[in-house]
């Protein structure tokens, strides 16, 4: 069995040097995610800061090398495909289930996939995947609308693989004992690439919602959907993606905002409310880093942070030479390691490491720019 307690703190030794152990990753810094890729490529820089100041990988220097795919899952596998000659032991990414999904049939007898989106389900061989499983985040979201006494709510995703394996899993959800007396009253997808939807808006503002659930709805997608629901008249709480925690990005659909925007988030949201205290160290050496750099954590950022800082154990525990078999095997038994999002136990079979007594759930305030938790961790109410 393997086992740890926090990625890197503690680990501090003398400064690394020599040629870098580089690990390749495929982020969306343009295109139609790149609202999400910029954050996660500032995490990977971020952890390969951390690791570096703390000793690199026994010694040596680690650099992830960042490569856009430029929100398109034709272009990730190219660079996959690319990566793979070179028989790597890990690739980070990509950072959406769609280009995650396309590369992994790549892998099956090579590197470790570590997919930096919480929505890849998929239980394959070396494929691993960022913080909880939309497996239970989307059963959290039901929940949290039930504890508000809603009863009636709407369900909308998108066609991609996203949206559409999360529909699946409210589906499981809504057949729950504990799920009777609450009500889908209207079940809708839409392309991600439409300009409107106002026609499933009607349809949406005649089921009279009290709340709305939005599943695999990112990017321009959810700006789209933002504003055609506020041209409909329709103002009830929305749960979305984390993948839209981007301040920038929200600030942009200020004008066309609900009355209450929340978002499934992690513990770095709430860490006054973590009681572990290797969870906050590991809290507090993100934040320190960040500090360091001269730039704010977002709420996105533990979901490339993460991994990154499982991959470097995992990397630091078998020495550089390590293969991507032997660190599959090291990861899939990974637990008690404790990072930003929670203490990860790998042995539970979902290839995330994480349950759902880690999400946060949390709202943007417009008015202060910031996220403000709603939830304790696990989701009750606050």
């Amino acid at each position: 069995m393997v086992g740890a307690i926090v990625a890197v703190t503690g680990l501090i030794g003398a400064a690394p040097s020599g040629a870098p152990y580089t690990i390749e990753a495929i982020v969306s810094l343009t295109g139609s995610s790149a609202f999400a890729g910029q954050i996660h490529a500032a995490a990977l820089r971020m952890a390969e800061n951390a690791a570096n100041a703390t000793g690199g990988i026994r010694g040596q220097p680690v650099h992830f090398d960042i490569h856009d795919d430029q929100s398109s899952s034709v272009v990730a596998v190219q660079l996959m495909n690319q990566f793979l000659a070179a028989k790597p032991a890990v690739v980070m990414g990509s950072d959406y289930v769609a280009a995650c999904a396309a590369e992994a049939p790549l892998i099956v007898n090579g590197p470790v996939e570590f997919c930096l989106s919480p929505g890849l389900t998929l239980r394959a061989h070396n494929v691993f995947a960022s913080s909880i499983s939309i497996e239970s985040i989307v059963p959290s979201e039901i929940k949290l609308l039930r504890d508000r006494g809603y009863t009636r709510i709407a369900v909308v995703a998108t066609t991609d693989a996203s949206g559409q394996a999360a529909n699946e899993l409210v589906r499981a959800a809504m057949t729950r004992p504990e799920n009777k007396n609450v009500t889908i009253v209207a079940f809708e997808q839409f392309n991600p690439t439409d300009i409107s939807v106002s026609a499933l808006m009607a349809r949406i503002k005649a089921g009279d919602p009290q709340g709305i659930i939005l599943n695999g709805v990112t990017g321009s997608a959810f700006g789209t959907f933002l504003r055609n629901l506020n041209d409909a008249g329709v103002n009830v709480p929305v749960i979305g993606s984390a993948a839209n925690m981007n301040p920038s990005q929200l600030e942009q659909f200020t004008a066309f905002l609900p009355k209450e925007l929340i978002f499934n988030s992690t513990l770095l949201e709430a860490s006054d409310e973590v009681r572990d205290r290797n969870v906050r160290a590991a809290i507090d050496q993100l934040n320190a880093t960040y500090r360091k750099a001269g730039i704010d954590p977002l709420p996105e950022s533990p979901l490339s942070w993460d991994p990154a800082m499982i991959v470097i154990a995992a990397l630091r525990a078998l020495g550089p030479n390590a293969t991507g078999e032997q660190l599959g095997q090291y990861i899939s038994n990974l637990h008690d390691f404790a990072s930003s999002s929670g203490v990860y136990d790998f042995r539970i079979g979902d290839h995330h490491g994480l349950t759902d007594s880690s999400i946060v759930f949390v709202k943007w305030v417009p008015a202060a720019k910031t996220f403000v938790a709603v939830t304790k961790p696990g989701g009750a109410p606050l």
